[in-house]
This record gives structure tokens, C-alpha cells and sequence, in this order.
């Protein structure tokens, strides 16, 4: 798991544990790295304080925290500390740095025979100490299996049960993912530690094939071949596929056990066991987990992805679904010197932008977010956002807003500070969050218009005909632009990728792994999902009744938003790329009924209907940071530090501007203007300079 800083918004305790920086976030609440006093490192989930409000919640938490105790096994992530009546409630496991088993597969692609048996020996161990403790996991899955160099851990013990109880399914609800869900449990039959050895038989074809055993596609039809139909094994090695085929037996009665699997794989190997490249990823995390806490950060951008060690592509995932979308940030790319008063030695303006203006952030100020018309600094700590005219750099507002006062709270975990944080400008309004509220204020004049509690989960939120959504990974909820009001909101049954929704005039979309969901803003009911081969690994562009999106394997799709049918598909031919190897797909770009998209750095053209590919053209380059449409000209930014100008109508290279010197910038793309920010250390300030892009 990568780590990123902590917030102003973070406690610096839980319990006696030291936070030293954060894991993620999800509905459920935050993970943070944390160390003991003796040293040790732990992951601390910390649970929303507002799902404690429910009873039943905090009930169902005292038993997973309960369940996750009695599991003691090696090849498990122990919890090694819990106050699940605490206020908040937290949860102390084992720190495991390494990828999952779904994210190796798909960045380095699929694993050898030997590799395969040490992984399945290694879990079939770790089922063995949960069913020691009278329990079935219920929800083995790639994505629950972390790889370690010293061996795989399973986790996520949330939806665990004891042999025989059926409280879960009183009501029908089948638990786990599609493909890994045992038949008995979708006929709502029994399901014990069998269930667990069936799961366990798909991980490990999915280990070996990169698909799991019954393939791909919508939810309820991976479920009829389960029940129905025999697993597709045509890409293991025979001896390997005979032992699968007893476990995804239909029978649960004919399974082998965990104790046949351990003879029958042998023993797991706890050195050189990974292939290469997973073991030198895991081996990266390890080493760049933190000792101490990392610099805290008062000014978060709007809606961040975490970057996992190792994976270019997903810096691009980011929230573009709307018409006041933010410009896609190419950090780390360097750009000429621009101010007015640089030294002689500057190189010149690049002579196809035309410079508009310049502006010096002071001290402590940041861009936090932009518009159509404007830029917005935030200081978080003096709580000013100031906005400028994005055309001439003219200060349009200058305010210090409104704040909630910090919790007084005796508890470390209630110091949360007071300082803002813009989240996103959408719909009219800015944005910003502070202490366990979420404010909105007039975009063009700064006015306060209301605040909501969120209890310090700061969403970004997409304004379509009035209302907001607010998207908090296993739901969202919607909120009256006028007063702030909630209107309701939407819980999911799986982790759904904040940074891959969008809003239609009926619809909310969202990614959850390579599932896309529709909810229906009407009904308020799951309106459909699309499967795709691979996990999403861009935004969601939505334009004409059809939304695209790009997938890891580096395909491009178009999606009915009305059916959730599939329109179209395409993808790299083998001479071009890799999907094994490659690393992700850029964010793809509409404009005029075309589909401007890119993968391991060819540039490409599709018609928006039909897919039909109307050019190609290979950059040099080995990284594309950003695709932007400016009237007839495709900007693309790649990672040699050159901005190209490319005619939209064939692909054709024409200008191109060196932008090096070696410096860390940003860059925003708004209409046909070119922001820049360079600098950060107080002895050299930040620096804003706009552009004109000559077209």
C-alpha cells in the first residue's frame, strides 16, 4: 500500500499508536500507518465517526473486530489491537507492504506454475488458521491477498461468520464477488469452509490466467456459469488445472480440504517465491515505508488519487465529469522560467504562447482549484481563498472564510484543526472543507451559502440541475445547492472508485474495479453495471449519450449511459503494445465527435459513434502526461518536458516546445489558456503565469 502525508485534519494518535502517515480513505473511514512504542508498524483503520451512529453498524464492527482476533495464522494480518466501543472505533492489523494479488496481475501480468503452487500452499495455510477459529472468510478475492516478500497475507476479515451462521443470508443477500462466490451460497444453501477452498481455487486461476475461472461480464452472468457451467482452465498448466478443478468442484461435499491442499502444493516458499517483478515492487514499498511521520499537508488538492509505487498512468485518474471539471495536473513536469523579472540567462517565452500575465503566490498560498473564469488560491492556515480573473490575472475576490472552531474534545482523536481546504468548483460554487464540516460559497463573489456536516470527510461534489453529490467511495449522498440540505443518498455493496464518476441528467456513474455502475437518479435504484476485461484506470468522459473510459489493459470503451450497453471497443494491437506490461491508458478527451485517447504514448483519433479509428500517431516519447483540445489543435504534454501541437484533423505534428529546466511545475489547461506554477520553497515563491496557446 502506498502512503501519502498526513492532514491538518489528522489526529496525531490512536490509542497509543503514533500516526505517521495515510493508507486511504474509504465510506468506512481512514487506514493510517501508525507505529507502536516499541516500533512496530501498524495499519490503523479509524471508523467514521457517523456510521457509528448506528447501532446496527457498530454491532456488526464489535463482531468483525471480534472475528479478526481469533485469527492467528502467518500468512494472515493480525490485529494486534482494537477499541471497537472507542468514540471513534479503531482497528490496529498487521502493516503489510506489498501489492495486492488483482494489482500484480494486472501491472505485471500473469505467474508461473511454481509460483502459482507456493502462492496457493501459502493460502490454503492462512484458511486453515481462519477455520481453526470456527470461522469462514466469505470474500477470498485477488484483491484481498497481499503480497509481502516474506510471504501473501489475507485480509479483510469485514463480512467473516461463524461455521453454520446464516445470519448474513436470512434475507436472501448474497455475499462476495462475482466469480469467487461458491454455487452453494447463490442458491442461498449452507455455505461453510468449503466455500472458502472454492474461492481459493478461482484465486489461483486467476493468479495463472489473469481471468478468473467462469470470465468476465455482467454480475448476474459470471453467476449463471458458476452454478451452471464447468470453469474455463484452458490457461493452466495441466497439473495445476487438476487441482483447481477439485476445488471449483460444484459440490461442495467433493472439495478437497485445506489440509489436502498443503500436501498437494507443497510448501510455501517464504524467499524468491514471487516472479521478479511483483517481488521488486513489494520490495520498493517496504523500503519506502515510513519511520516517522511525513510532512503534513494543510492544502490537499481537489480530489487526489493515491499513486501506488511503480504505475505512471494513474496519476491521470481524477474526477473530469462535469463542465466546471478540473484541468488534469501534470506534476513533475518542467517549464520554462516566465516571470517578468527572471535574469538575462532565462530562456525566452516560447514563442507559441503568448504570455498574458504573471502572479506570485505569498507565503502559504496555493491553487487550489479553477474554472472556466477563474483560479482560486487557498491559505489554509489564515483561511483566505482569493480568486483571479484566469484572462488578465485581476483579483476578481479576496476572502477570509468561515471555519469551525476545533473540537475542544479532551481525546487526541478529536483534534482535527480548523485550517480550509478548497475540494472542487462546480455548479456555481466553491467548495472547501474545515474541522467536520463541508462549506460551499458563491463561486463568483465568495458569499457564504451553507455548510454540511461531513464529519471531516471532505468530498468533492458534482452539481447537475441544482443538486451536489457527494461521493464517498461505498456511497454517496446529494445535496440541495440552495440550503445544503441532504436529500438522500445511495449506499453501495462494494468499494466504488472516487476518482471515476460522473454525473448525467439521470444518472450517477462510478467504477468499482472493472465494474461501472449506474444508479438511477429517479428510482434512486441501481440502474445497470458494464463489465470490463480489465479494472478502470481513467475518469469518465461523458459526452453524447455515451461515457468512455480507458482500462489498464489499455483498451478504450464507449458505454451507453441509458442500457450500460457496450457500443464499442478498441484496443492495441500486440506490435504496438503489450497489455501484460503496459502501465494504463491517459485520460481520453471529446471534442466534435471524437475520441482523442492515448496508451504507452501513441496518440489516437476514434469516432465517437462508431470507434472507427481515424488516426494514429506514435510521440517521442515513452510518457504522455496530458491530452487537451484547444479549437483545432490537440495539446499533448509528455514526460521529455516538450508541449506538441497536434491538427486534430489527421494527427499532424506542428509545433513543439521545449519546456525543461529541471524545475517542478504544474500545469492547467483551461479553454485555451495554459496556466503554469513553478516553484514552492519559501526562498523561491511560487509563481503563476498564464498563456495564450497560438492555434
Amino acid at each position: 500500500m502506498a502512503s501519502t502525508p498526513l492532514t491538518e485534519g489528522d489526529p496525531v494518535r490512536v490509542g497509543r499508536y503514533r500516526l505517521l502517515a495515510r493508507l486511504g480513505q474509504g465510506g468506512m473511514g481512514r487506514v493510517y500507518l501508525a507505529r507502536s512504542p516499541g516500533g512496530r508498524a501498524v495499519a490503523v483503520k479509524v471508523v467514521r465517526e457517523a456510521l457509528l451512529r448506528d447501532e446496527g453498524f457498530r454491532q456488526r464492527f464489535v463482531r468483525e473486530v471480534a472475528a479478526a482476533r481469533r485469527v492467528t495464522g502467518f500468512f494472515t494480518a493480525a490485529v494486534v489491537d482494537a477499541d471497537p466501543h472507542g468514540d471513534p472505533a479503531w482497528l490496529a492489523t498487521e502493516y503489510v507492504p506489498g501489492l495486492s494479488l488483482q494489482d500484480a496481475v494486472d501491472r505485471h501480468g500473469v505467474w508461473p506454475e511454481e509460483a502459482v503452487r507456493g502462492l496457493g500452499a501459502a493460502l490454503a495455510e492462512a484458511l486453515a488458521a481462519v477455520h481453526a477459529a470456527d470461522l469462514v472468510h466469505r470474500d477470498l478475492k485477488p484483491s484481498n491477498v497481499l503480497l509481502a516478500p516474506d510471504g501473501p497475507r489475507v485480509i479483510d476479515f469485514g463480512i467473516s461468520a461463524a461455521v453454520g451462521d446464516t445470519a448474513l443470508t436470512q434475507t436472501g443477500t448474497v455475499i462476495g464477488t462475482p466469480g469467487f462466490i461458491p454455487p452453494e451460497q447463490l442458491r442461498h444453501e449452507e455455505s461453510g469452509p468449503a466455500g472458502d477452498v472454492f474461492a481459493l481455487g478461482a484465486v489461483l486461476a486467476y493468479a495463472a490466467a489473469g481471468v478468473g475461472p467462469f470470465g468476465r461480464g455482467a454480475s448476474h452472468a459470471v453467476n449463471y456459469r458458476v452454478v451452471h457451467e464447468a470453469p474455463d482452465l484452458s490457461g493452466l498448466a495441466p497439473a495445476l488445472a487438476g487441482v483447481v478443478a477439485r476445488c471449483l468442484t460444484k459440490d461442495p461435499a467433493q472439495r478437497p480440504t485445506v489440509e489436502w491442499l498443503l500436501d498437494e502444493l507443497g510448501e510455501s516458499a517464504t524467499a524468491g517465491w514471487l516472479p521478479g517483478p511483483v517481488a521488486d515492487s513489494a520490495g520498493r514499498l517496504r523500503a519506502e515505508t515510513p519511520t516517522e511521520p511525513l510532512p503534513r499537508s494543510g492544502t490537499i488538492r481537489p480530489a487526489p488519487v493515491p499513486v501506488p509505487s511503480g504505475t505512471r498512468r494513474r496519476r491521470l485518474r481524477t474526477v473530469l465529469a462535469t463542465a466546471t471539471a478540473l484541468a488534469v495536473i501534470a506534476t513533475g513536469a518542467a517549464l520554462w522560467r516566465v516571470a517578468a523579472d527572471e535574469d538575462d540567462e532565462s530562456p525566452a517565452r516560447p514563442p507559441n504562447l503568448e504570455q498574458l500575465w504573471t502572479h506570485t503566490l505569498t507565503d502559504g498560498q496555493t491553487l487550489a482549484a479553477t474554472s472556466e473564469e477563474m483560479l482560486y488560491l487557498q491559505h489554509a492556515e489564515r483561511h483566505r481563498i482569493t480568486a483571479l480573473d484566469v484572462t488578465d490575472g485581476s483579483r476578481r475576490w479576496d476572502r477570509r472564510m468561515r471555519v469551525d472552531d476545533v473540537s475542544q474534545d479532551t481525546g487526541h482523536l478529536k483534534s482535527v484543526g480548523n485550517d480550509i481546504r478548497v475540494t472542487a468548483v462546480s455548479g456555481g460554487l466553491l467548495y472547501y472543507g474545515s474541522n467536520d464540516h463541508l462549506y460551499a460559497v458563491d463561486a463568483d463573489s465568495g458569499d457564504h451559502r451553507w455548510r454540511y456536516m461531513d464529519d471531516t470527510f471532505h468530498p468533492s461534489p458534482v452539481v447537475v440541475d441544482g443538486v451536489a453529490y457527494a461521493h464517498m467511495d461505498f456511497f454517496f449522498y446529494v445535496l440541495d445547492t440552495r440550503t445544503g440540505d441532504k436529500l438522500w443518498d445511495y449506499v453501495f455493496d462494494t468499494n466504488a472508485d472516487g476518482s471515476n464518476i460522473a454525473v448525467t441528467d439521470d444518472a450517477f456513474l462510478v467504477h468499482s474495479e472493472n465494474k461501472l455502475i449506474a444508479v438511477d437518479l429517479r428510482t434512486r435504484k441501481q440502474k445497470w453495471t458494464h463489465q470490463a476485461a480489465s479494472n478502470a484506470v481513467t475518469g469518465l468522459a461523458v459526452a453524447d449519450g455515451k461515457v468512455y473510459f480507458g482500462t489498464v489493459d489499455g483498451s478504450l470503451y464507449a458505454v451507453d449511459t441509458r442500457s450500460g450497453e457496450e457500443v464499442w471497443r478498441r484496443t492495441f494491437e500486440a506490435e504496438l503494445w503489450d497489455g501484460r506490461l503496459g502501465d494504463g491508458a491517459g485520460m481520453p478527451q471529446v471534442a466534435d465527435g471524437t475520441v482523442y485517447f492515448e496508451n504507452d504514448a501513441y496518440v489516437s483519433a476514434f469516432d465517437a459513434d462508431t470507434g472507427e479509428q481515424r488516426w494514429r500517431r506514435k510521440q517521442e516519447t515513452d510518457e504522455v502526461r496530458s491530452l487537451d483540445v484547444v479549437a483545432d489543435t490537440l495539446l499533448v504534454t509528455d514526460s521529455d518536458d516538450v508541449m506538441t501541437a497536434l491538427d486534430i484533423r489527421g494527427g499532424k505534428p506542428g509545433w513543439r516546445e521545449s519546456l525543461g529546466r529541471g524545475e517542478e511545475v504544474a500545469v492547467h489547461v483551461i479553454g485555451d489558456i495554459v496556466v503554469t506554477e513553478r516553484g514552492g520553497p519559501a526562498a523561491d515563491p511560487v509563481r503563476l503565469a498564464a498563456y495564450r496557446v497560438a492555434t
